[in-house]
């Protein structure tokens, strides 16, 4: 712990206080006026802002950029249609490349996830799944394995990066109950008036997911130096 409080002191604070700002906005803007465009301004750009970080403090790491160019890839389209197939199955990409990091294994040899995906898509259009099911559970079952190799890193390899990334991916899951449960209540399963929070909720968790995620590179030992 005090080797992660050292860490925590020689942060950029410059980066510490963007961070701040635009969480602290939204939440504040979201609970006072969920209908203001502001919040959507607040949040899409904090999370472009993830990846232009990352790019800056750990340029080699290519496969962190990618995981995080597809989760705002994801986001864009998500933005425009909440409910959209697409944006699930650009976020199972982004869940991928994750694995491939996270795993040290090159994407070339995922291949099957690949087939897995495919299959399923084929098996919901053809049967009487609803195919964004299907995506979001394969989406899920990515997640739950990066949190397991997250964990796995941070216990055999205990440090800033490693502890990044199991707390992130705990914090994406939190986020992704909060989405099922806003889907959930749009579609008219559980109450509607469950709509508003699950929203809001979801970008509490989401929002600082991908912070301490674009700190999470395997090719540096440091955070936010």
């Amino acid at each position: 712990m005090q080797h992660f409080l050292k860490q925590f002191n020689t942060a950029d604070r410059g980066w510490l206080i963007c961070w701040t700002l635009i969480y602290g906005g939204f939440l504040v803007l979201a609970g006072c006026f969920p209908t203001f465009w502001g919040a959507t301004v607040l949040r899409y750009t904090g999370v472009a802002l993830t990846l232009v970080y990352a790019h800056q403090k750990f340029s080699q790491d290519f496969m962190l950029q990618i995981a995080l160019a597809l989760t705002l890839l994801a986001d864009t389209i998500l933005v425009v249609d909440n409910v959209s197939l697409i944006g699930v199955m650009v976020f199972c990409l982004a869940q991928l490349t994750h694995l491939g990091r996270l795993w040290q294994i090159k994407m070339r040899n995922l291949w099957w996830y690949v087939v897995l995906v495919a299959g399923a898509m084929i098996f919901g259009a053809t049967g009487e799944i609803d195919p964004i099911f299907i995506s979001a559970g394969i989406y899920g079952l990515t997640l739950m394995v990066n949190i397991y190799l997250s964990w796995k890193w941070y216990r055999e390899h205990p440090s800033m990066g490693s502890w990044c990334a199991y707390v992130g991916f705990i914090l994406f899951v939190l986020c992704d109950i909060c989405v099922a449960g806003s889907y959930l209540s749009f579609i008219g399963v559980l109450p509607a008036a469950l709509y508003g929070f699950a929203n809001y909720f979801a970008w509490a968790f989401y929002y600082p997911s991908q912070i301490f995620i674009s700190n999470s590179s395997k090719l540096n030992k440091t955070m936010l130096q």
